[in-house]
């Protein structure tokens, strides 16, 4: 049976297993464009509806029930329903959710993001990385009085126009890879005239980096980075790349920013303190928000105080929600529960998990391998492990599509791209449960191939 005829019959599983989830999605078609709210939470035929979930399990609407190997595409460092996040947000509603003036969750939270990270001076909260990564640039075109930004081809940093440059592209040029760092907007409705602006650099790749800042420094504000590729497959960054970047910004008056999203939980300081290579400015989410909406950036003093009111010319950067305190209650009570112990045991079992998978592929006779950066891991149907995003274009997207809903079968909710998330709750017994569903599932696409 080919693959494509297999993927048709391993639907019609999934779909017999979740005929409630199919209903939602129909009633929701009525009332959400496309019926969600999230264009990563999609995937054929339907995405499953959610009923709760608790520590390191979900459960849909059809009873069914799955390791959650996601956790909100990295937010959830502690799983579901944490006791002590669930109290601290329940505490603080009862006390008034927002209120447009200072509240001493905001200079609690700032201050710990203070302690831990080594760029951080001062502090400013937002709603999401996206406006993190949006408030981050703009200081650096303040602060240098420059505006153009570098970004990585296969870099994500949310959802600006700017940032949605040479992200995921349709179509990539094997043959002549230059083309690919070509400024172009990924998706329908971005502007093409930011093109002017934009400078893109392929991942860990020294030489083309230096070239592009070294001739155009004069033009250029800020180069933006994430200490990994995170949606482009969670590819590390080499050391000698970030310090290159790092030596290139001193050099030319450049700010670096590191996109420290989804980077940060790769040890209590973030993947800065992990490197030893420190940006100027960092973006943070996901896990500081505690299950709730949040972004943030920190960094140098004197790049912050852009933002200062009482300064002249001061940039403005509001938000009805910014800091709220459900919020700051709920990434407060996440951090104190998340020390660097407990990164150094997720990392034990990352590496493990990567190992697992690497194993199975090798048994199964299948080209693939996992990427890691701590206890984020991505699986490639692909030969070699990809050091940029081009590499991990070339893998056969089919493959991880049935792979997808062979996980689901066995009860492990995975992303579709095969990005995988641990939480501080999960134990090796889990690890080896997930390997086996692992190895079990490449068995069946053995058979296909």
């Amino acid at each position: 049976m080919r693959t494509s005829e297999y993927y048709e019959v391993i639907k019609k599983e999934y779909m017999d297993r979740t005929p409630i989830s199919r209903l939602a999605f129909e009633k929701a078609k009525k009332y959400l464009a496309g019926g969600e709210t999230r264009t990563v939470s999609y995937y054929s035929p339907y995405p499953l509806t959610i009923e709760s979930g608790k520590g390191t399990t979900i459960i849909d609407v059809d009873g069914n029930r799955y390791y959650d190997f996601i956790n909100n595409y990295t937010s959830l460092i502690h799983g579901h329903a944490n006791e002590k996040i669930t109290h601290a947000i329940i505490n603080a509603a009862e006390r008034g959710t927002a209120v447009p003036a200072g509240i001493e969750e905001q200079v609690k939270l700032a201050e710990l993001l203070a302690m831990r990270v080594p760029c951080v001076d001062t502090v400013r909260f937002c709603n999401s990385g996206t406006e993190a990564t949006l408030f981050a640039t703009r200081a650096a075109k303040v602060f240098t009085e420059k505006n153009g930004i570098v970004k990585i081809f296969g870099g994500y940093h949310g959802t600006t126009d700017m940032m949605e440059y040479n992200v995921s592209p349709a179509s990539v040029d094997y043959d002549d890879p230059a083309n690919n760092l070509i400024p172009k907007p990924d998706i329908r409705g971005v502007s093409n005239k930011i093109a002017s602006e934009m400078y893109v650099i392929p991942f860990n790749d020294c030489q083309t980096a230096t070239e592009v800042i070294t001739e155009n420094h004069d033009d250029i504000a800020a180069v933006i980075v994430e200490p990994f590729l995170g949606a482009g497959g969670v590819i590390p960054a080499k050391k000698e790349f970030l310090q290159t970047l790092r030596d290139l910004c001193n050099k030319y008056g450049c700010i670096l920013i590191y996109d420290e999203v989804q980077a940060l939980r790769l040890s209590e300081g973030g993947a800065q303190k992990l490197y030893g290579v420190i940006p100027d400015i960092a973006a943070f989410g996901k896990i500081i928000g505690g299950g709730l909406p949040v972004g943030a950036l920190g960094g140098r003093r004197d790049i912050m105080d852009v933002f200062n009111a009482t300064g002249i010319s001061p940039v403005t950067q509001s938000g009805t929600f910014n800091g709220n305190r459900a919020t700051m209650a709920a990434g407060y009570a996440t951090l104190m529960q998340y020390k660097q112990a407990d990164c150094d045991r997720l990392e034990k079992l990352g590496i493990m998990l990567k190992d697992n998978i690497d194993a199975a592929f090798a048994k199964s006779g299948i080209d693939g391998c996992a990427t890691r950066a701590g206890s984020l891991l991505n699986y490639h149907f692909i030969k070699g492990e990809p050091n940029n995003y081009l590499e991990v274009t070339k893998e056969d997207k089919s493959l991880c599509k049935i792979m997808h809903l062979e996980m689901l079968k066995r009860g492990f909710f995975i992303a579709p791209r095969g990005l995988i998330a641990l939480s501080t709750p999960m134990t090796e017994e889990i690890i080896g449960d997930f390997t086996s569903a692992f190895a079990d599932s490449l068995e069946v696409i053995a058979g296909l191939l």
